[in-house]
């Protein structure tokens, strides 16, 4: 816009200056600097509409008095007349609605010096039907920002009411979960702890190994029914302060040792500064490991388990998939807007458990469980990558890689 005001201005100053000595007279030298006064501040009346129009307003009284051609109707040139006519509607468009008023009402009023009554009149009654004919255009663009405004904050409102909607969907969904586990796990699970605490009383020659198993069963099962109650406690907790503190980063090490005194043959190393990392990702790496080392009890009893957890502090730049992360990570973050190229930090988690030990019992039932896919689906939700991979000397490698604060979603590779 503002180079088409400059064009037109040109334009009218190339006219106005040789065009001004056929109805008006002046000084030779004065003529260019009264013909630039009433036709270049069209050029910046998009950024100051007032001052343009006052200069222009000014060099048409100056002309009135310089006619010189007695049949020429009008008391400045004509493109005099059309500068004022562009900076007439800028301020109309632009200035506060009092400064308008009054550029208006000066507008019409120098219409009177026209010669002639007839002609003076006709040009005030144009100058108010141009400024009406303004007023409504400029009405109308109001409008409709106003009406755009409204339609943005009525996309707002509908945003949060279905956001509200999805929570109150999922405290729904939480509180049904707290229930099921209520009524059906923790209940199983206190009676595991009966029947292992009374069970060396109810039986007959029970030696003390037996009844250090049978107590090592109850202590186990006494954990399990402490973390459900805690996940109780999570599940019906929502923006309330929990009361039960919850399982997370500080527990990977004490679940290390306990699987240690429980007969696995496991060696762990935690690298990094694991408090940097936040609670929602701790719990997901606390769970994963427990499902992981309890899958290679289960299916690998008596093989070698090594966990490494790495907390890499610093953001890594990448142009596809890298170490830590896979391909549909990369690709996810490439697909976003506000991607710079770099990946977040992150926390990745590898259990490597080897092949059971030769006369080792397996469990009977390897497959049709939901624990690899649990452990995705966790993974998943805090923006993380996942992979189970079976090993070629006949183990299974369990890989989680997740950002140290959760938030964005990240893919997932799920296999064997």
């Amino acid at each position: 816009m503002d180079v088409i005001l400059l064009a037109l201005a040109g334009l009218f100053f190339s006219v106005a200056w040789p065009t001004f000595f056929v109805t008006h007279d002046a000084w030779t030298s004065l003529v260019p600097l009264l013909a630039a006064l009433g036709t270049l501040p069209v050029a910046v009346c998009g950024r100051w509409p007032l001052p343009a129009w006052c200069a222009v307003a000014f060099a048409c009284l100056v002309a009135v008095p310089l006619r010189t051609e007695p049949d020429f109707a009008l008391g400045w040139p004509v493109v005099f007349h059309l500068a004022l006519a562009v900076c007439l509607g800028a301020a109309i468009l632009l200035a506060p609605p009092k400064r308008v008023a009054v550029a208006v009402a000066v507008t019409v009023a120098l219409m009177a010096f026209n010669p002639g009554l007839e002609v003076g009149v006709g040009w005030m009654v144009g100058a108010a039907v141009f400024s009406t004919v303004m007023v409504l255009v400029r009405w109308l663009l109001i409008s409709r920002r106003q009406l755009e405004s409204s339609s943005l904050r009525l996309e707002r409102e509908s945003r949060r009411s279905a956001q509200q909607a999805d929570l109150r969907v999922l405290a729904e969904e939480r509180n049904r979960l707290a229930r099921d586990l209520h009524d059906v796990v923790a209940h199983q699970m206190s009676m595991i702890v009966v029947q292992s605490q009374s069970a060396p009383y109810r039986l007959q020659g029970v030696t003390p190994a037996v009844h250090a198993e049978f107590d090592s069963i109850a202590e186990t099962a006494r954990e399990a029914l402490d973390e459900v109650r805690g996940l109780l406690g999570v599940l019906r907790t929502d923006a309330e302060e929990q009361t039960t503190e919850p399982v997370g980063i500080d527990q990977i090490e004490p679940t290390l040792r306990a699987a240690r005194r429980s007969g696995i043959d496991i060696t762990w190393q935690l690298i990094g500064e694991m408090d940097r990392i936040d609670e929602t990702t701790g719990v997901v790496l606390h769970r994963v490991l427990q499902e992981s080392l309890a899958n290679a009890s289960r299916h690998a009893p008596g093989g070698v388990v090594v966990v490494t957890l790495t907390a890499d502090t610093s953001a890594s730049t990448s142009t596809g998939p890298s170490a830590g992360t896979t391909a549909d990570t990369a690709a996810d973050s490439a697909a976003d807007p506000t991607w710079n190229g770099e990946l977040p930090p992150s926390a990745v988690l590898e259990v490597d458990n080897g092949p059971a030990a030769p006369g080792a019992l397996v469990s009977p039932g390897t497959g049709g469980g939901s624990g690899i896919a649990g452990m995705s689906a966790r993974v998943r939700a805090v923006g993380g990558s996942f992979s189970a991979l079976p090993a070629s000397d006949g183990g299974f490698t369990v890989t989680a890689s997740v950002p140290l604060r959760s938030g964005r979603r990240g893919g997932t590779r799920l296999l064997g």
